[in-house]
């Protein structure tokens, strides 16, 4: 009797040890981080398998805080997002930025599960870690996608819209100028020269109009050859006359596109908030509006020079 005792021992033992190994085997070969974090944030456990995926051996691990190994602003958000979970909730999924043993920061989703004492305090957490570095840089690649000009780089008009709508609903009572401007003698340019040569043109353009403006204001593409510029907080029309003026000269400058020079002018129609509206959709038409007498008022004094 007591040797088939000490043969059921053996064999749980056997058992245990089996699992361990396998347990052993699976954290090691996992893209997963397997961790245990104490109730004072000190790691209890890592898997073997974080020296393949963040450089570090668990024993440079075990023992450390885990808030040393995270971004400062996951740390933040951490700590925000843990006061915030309701004494019943045991799992939880949190997104973060964790260093690696390079410098780099890598971005994890973990999956966290609380152990709780007797006063359902966390005594323990239990975290499965996944790098999601890659899905995060596409997902980011596409929202910038979404709000920028693939050609010139520049807020889109989506994004101006937004940025403006925005604005104007945080500071109704400040004076702002909105710039609506064409480029002309652009379709020239694309028809004589080709599209390439058109979209190099729109590179430069945006350059030059986001040098001119600089910190005062941000500019967009809003179509075609049309750009956007708004500036916000000016003291009054000839406070935002100066930067149309200044805008006008640095478009009128010759451009240099695979070494042949091109010379273009900008049509520009202006829009004031508290006087020309308080929308964007206002202050866009009574721009757009104005940028049309403009273009049309250049036309009338061209035709009236090249009079005999």
């Amino acid at each position: 009797m007591i040797k088939s005792k000490f043969n059921r021992s053996l064999l749980k033992m056997q058992e245990i040890s089996d699992i361990q190994q396998m347990f052993s085997l699976i954290s090691e070969k996992s893209l997963n981080i397997i961790s245990s974090i104490s109730a004072e944030g000190v790691f209890t456990y890592i898997s073997p398998n974080v020296k393949a995926l963040l450089g570090y051996t668990p024993e440079e691990v075990i023992g450390k805080p885990a808030a040393s190994f995270n971004h400062p602003d996951t740390n933040k958000k951490f700590l925000e997002h843990r006061v915030s979970v309701f004494i019943d909730q045991d799992t939880v999924r949190f997104t973060g930025r964790v260093r690696h043993k390079n410098g780099e920061y890598r971005w994890y989703e973990t999956t966290a599960q609380y152990i709780r004492g007797r006063s359902g305090e966390i005594v323990q957490t239990i975290g499965v870690g996944q790098d999601i570095t890659e899905r995060k840089e596409a997902e980011e690649t596409i929202a910038y996608l979404a709000y920028h000009d693939s050609v010139t780089d520049l807020p889109n008009r989506r994004l101006f819209k937004r940025r403006l709508s925005q604005l104007l609903e945080e500071s109704k009572n400040d004076l702002h100028g909105l710039m609506l401007l064409d480029l002309d003698g652009f379709k020239h340019v694309n028809d004589t020269f080709g599209h390439d040569i058109g979209d190099q043109l729109l590179i430069e353009a945006a350059k030059r109009l986001t040098f001119a403006v600089g910190d005062k204001g941000f500019v967009a593409r809003w179509g075609g050859d049309e750009f956007t510029v708004f500036q916000t907080n000016i003291v009054g029309r000839a406070d935002f006359t100066l930067l149309v003026e200044r805008i006008k000269e640095v478009i009128s400058e010759p451009f240099i596109i695979a070494g042949q020079p091109i010379f273009i002018t900008a049509s520009i129609g202006v829009a004031f908030s508290l006087e020309d509206g308080d929308t964007v959709e206002e202050l866009i038409k009574n721009a757009d509006a104005a940028m049309y007498r403009a273009k049309n008022q250049a036309k009338v004094m061209k035709g009236s020079q090249n009079e005999p």
